[in-house]
């Protein structure tokens, strides 16, 4: 029996919810009509999701990648020829969390593509906290690179993005203001302000963070640093 598209995307958006992601990626994958869902690009950047959001759930580092690396692969299915905020937003998530198997030199030389990405996901989307959230968290790795690496990044690329770490609270703060839940931006806020030395402010935001409910094992990571750092 074929479910109407819109059925399985409802599904998934309700699984997404309940952060059941590996549930969105089985409910999926044994539709029968995978002919028509390959086809379809709202399915498919939800299902992207899900496999980048699984991948946060996986200790495994060869897991994590694979999913990663799927999520990625069934993004670029689509993108060239979709102008979809949610394709270019899962292709820089996905792209940012690749870098974490990558080495500097191909981490620095996806910074500027995975800025592109995310901006153009926003300029679609105006209001998306994750997209705010993703910008916060490229402009703060963009700001913490020393004047060492970025020499030789120079050297190889010709030129570097920069960002500074007050552009990248006002990412965060933005992202806050529209999803105050989303417990890795409240920690994140108070790093920033940790950079600036407004360490008050940082104590705030950290003494929010570890007060927050996670929802998943992830989540539980970043209250437990939040009460690390108080």
């Amino acid at each position: 029996m074929f479910l109407p598209m819109e059925e399985i995307i409802n599904k998934a958006d309700k699984l997404h919810e309940q952060c059941k992601h590996g549930e969105i990626i089985e409910f999926i994958n044994q539709q029968e009509d995978q002919d028509n869902i390959n086809k379809n690009v709202e399915i498919n950047w939800r299902l992207a999701r899900a496999y980048y959001n699984q991948s946060d759930l996986e200790e495994n580092r060869d897991t994590k990648l694979k999913y990663i690396q799927t999520s990625l692969e069934i993004i670029n299915k689509f993108i060239s020829t979709n102008e979809h905020p949610d394709l270019y937003k899962w292709w820089a998530i996905s792209t940012s969390g690749i870098g974490e198997f990558l080495s500097a030199k191909e981490k620095v030389g996806n910074a500027p593509k995975i800025q592109e990405y995310a901006l153009k996901s926003l300029n679609l989307r105006p209001n998306d906290s994750i997209t705010l959230f993703l910008l916060g968290r490229w402009s703060y790795s963009v700001a913490s690179i020393s004047w060492i690496e970025r020499g030789v990044a120079t050297a190889l690329f010709g030129k570097v993005p920069n960002a500074t770490y007050q552009e990248a609270l006002d990412y965060f703060l933005s992202s806050y203001q529209i999803d105050p839940t989303l417990i890795r931006c409240v920690v994140s806020i108070a790093d920033c302000y940790t950079q600036l030395k407004q360490y008050e402010k940082a104590n705030e935001y950290y003494t929010i963070a570890a007060s927050m409910t996670p929802k998943n094992k992830f989540e539980e990571k970043f209250v437990l640093e939040a009460k690390n750092k108080i």
